[in-house]
């Protein structure tokens, strides 16, 4: 048994042979125990020291031809950092030392560095403050041991043209760039507010009068990056800071208070109006529509759906104002209730569809008293560009898609356009419309979400499925749900918030959403429309086969089966889907 084990061992074995050309370039090739010749006497001990592997290099052969490629780039690239990573550790050692004595501009004793202008270059206190006038970098300064920050240096002064004012200094709290905490010597002017006077630094205050802490403007625009696309909070961002910069747990409460207020509102909305230029212009886009979607003359497919994840608590107080975006996104709180308060939708889903709880009034009962807003019902267009949203306090009535609907047909009136909508429960809607007496508009199509439709009976994935109604092509109608994928997890955040500030808050979010969709516009439209022509080609082919291989019953009177007979089948299978059928008599025995 063990020598048969070890012949059939052997006769496996792969020799690698290494070639080595004139170019020196290296081939490697793998000989098998089949093409090992059959040693002769002369050539039996050099074939013992070349040709016959040891059990180590067996073992290596065996296990490198069963490795992927994947797993030998992984240890190729382990290899190299455990190789350089002792020798990194060094340099950042050697480092935090400085390497010269010298100014690196004028030559003479130097002491200072600014890791935010270069790693290597020191400078001396002369060439600093000539360097870094109006500066927010915090230079380090080395006291024979290790480099301290230096707050020594830190002033700015007024530009020209204030010779003649007022001029008086005051000491802020300034979080600079880094996130550091420092307070800095500043020349303010009694010509204008101080808050303005800190803008032209390059600072935003914490508050607007008599501002005692300030903070860098790129340090406030990245935390509102972070928290569109990360959702960070404030209290994460100021954590972050702290751990960053050896904040002491004093200073940390002091700038989440003066974040958490007015102060960062604010800035968002300036941000917004700085980029955007609606102020200058009000024909500029300001977020709210889709480049792609027609203006006139064409047909707008919109996608409706509602979010019960993003409520509010009725604990987290009131607004004294209005949101500063306004009406930008969400609409008016009292045009909403005036609306439900006049279409009264006590309509039930009819027998031919499935009994979901969405438009149903039963989920209008709040599960939770504590919330004054159950959650939200919005609109997208088929770019996925976030259109209209309205505040829910009554759960998903068939109102509120009733509304949204109204106010989009007002906004395409005169417009000679046509508007697709898709909804989960378009058919209830189409249902409600007609018991109502108003009738389905004749410039308005309703349909069901490509993967909402499976949960439809029939004759609903036959009247209303976008995929078999004409004018929605490939759209699938779930913009909405990735929309909410991306809005819900704003929701730990904006349940706390007061009314004006979630508001403002989840506009940032969605105009953020839409400029994304609106920059990868194109490359996405071109992405489609291969789809759609790949898709085309299939279909026209699968058409063909069907009609080609249709059985030979069929081919009455010498006449094949063409489009137009399956057009006429299509128009029979809607009739059908729609007749009630017709109740079963027992008779008596």
């Amino acid at each position: 048994m063990g020598k048969a084990l070890k012949g059939t061992r052997l006769r496996n074995i792969k020799i690698k042979v290494l070639r080595r050309n004139i170019n020196g370039c290296v081939k490697v090739h793998y000989l098998t125990h089949k093409d090992i010749p059959k040693p002769s006497s002369q050539l039996t001990g050099l074939l013992d020291s070349t040709l016959v592997p040891s059990e180590q290099d067996e073992a290596a052969g065996c296990s490198s031809s069963s490795e992927t490629a994947y797993s030998k780039a992984k240890k190729r690239e382990l290899n190299a950092w455990n190789t350089v990573k002792e020798d990194m550790l060094k340099v950042s050692f050697e480092t935090s030392a400085p390497i010269t004595s010298k100014c690196s501009v004028c030559q003479r004793h130097a002491d200072y560095r600014c890791l935010e202008c270069s790693t290597t270059a020191v400078l001396c206190e002369a060439c600093l403050r000539r360097t870094h006038h109006n500066s927010l970098h915090v230079p380090d300064k080395w006291n024979n041991s290790s480099y301290e920050p230096s707050y020594q240096g830190l002033f700015l002064y007024l530009p020209e043209g204030h010779e003649n004012h007022a001029v008086y200094r005051k000491d802020i709290k300034v979080i600079v760039n880094t996130g550091r905490l420092c307070t800095i010597p500043i020349d303010m002017c009694e010509c204008e507010p101080e808050a303005c006077t800190l803008l032209r630094y390059g600072l935003w205050p914490a508050t607007a009068e008599k501002p005692q802490t300030a903070f860098s403007i790129p340090l406030l625009e990245l935390f509102v990056c972070l928290s569109l696309k990360c959702q960070v909070s404030v209290e994460g961002f100021c954590n972050t800071l702290r751990w960053r910069n050896n904040l002491t747990l004093t200073e940390v409460n002091a700038l989440y208070r003066a974040l958490v207020g007015e102060s960062i509102s604010h800035f968002r909305h300036h941000h917004f109006r700085q980029r955007s230029l609606v102020d200058i212009c009000p024909q500029f886009d300001d977020g709210t529509t889709c480049p792609a979607c027609p203006k006139v003359d064409g047909d707008m497919i919109v996608t409706l759906d509602a979010n019960f994840g993003l409520v509010r608590k009725q604990s987290s107080g009131t607004s004294l104002v209005e949101p500063l975006h306004g009406t930008r996104m969400f609409v008016a709180e009292n045009n909403v209730q005036e609306y439900l308060l006049s279409h009264p939708d006590n309509s039930k889903p009819h027998e031919d569809c499935s009994n979901f709880k969405a438009g149903n009034m039963l989920r209008s009962q709040k599960k939770e008293k504590k919330l004054d807003v159950t959650g939200v019902f919005g609109a997208s267009c088929r770019h996925e560009i976030p259109l209209m949203f309205v505040n829910m306090s009554q759960g998903e009535r068939l109102a509120y898609p009733l509304y949204v609907i109204d106010e989009l047909l007002q906004r395409c009136t005169k417009k000679n356009i046509h508007l697709r909508v898709v909804y989960d429960i378009a058919c209830v809607v189409a249902s409600h419309l007609n018991k109502s007496g108003e009738g389905i508009p004749p410039n308005i199509s309703l349909a069901v979400p490509a993967f909402h439709i499976y949960g439809h009976k029939l004759p609903c994935q036959i009247k209303y499925s976008t995929r078999r109604l004409s004018g929605f092509g490939l759209t699938d109608g779930e913009g909405m749900e990735r929309l909410w994928s991306f809005l819900r997890r704003f929701a730990r955040v904006t349940k706390e918030m007061t009314p004006s500030h979630r508001l403002d808050l989840l506009t940032d979010a969605l105009l953020h959403y839409g400029r994304r969709k609106s920059t990868d516009l194109a490359l996405n439209l071109l992405q489609k429309l291969d789809k759609a022509e790949k898709l085309s080609t299939l279909a026209e082919e699968d058409i063909s086969s069907v009609i080609r291989e249709a059985p030979g019953k069929l081919h009455t009177r010498s006449m094949l089966i063409s489009e137009q007979h399956i057009e006429r089948w299509k128009k029979r299978e809607i009739e059908l889907s729609q007749q009630k059928p017709k109740p079963i008599r027992k008779h008596c025995l």
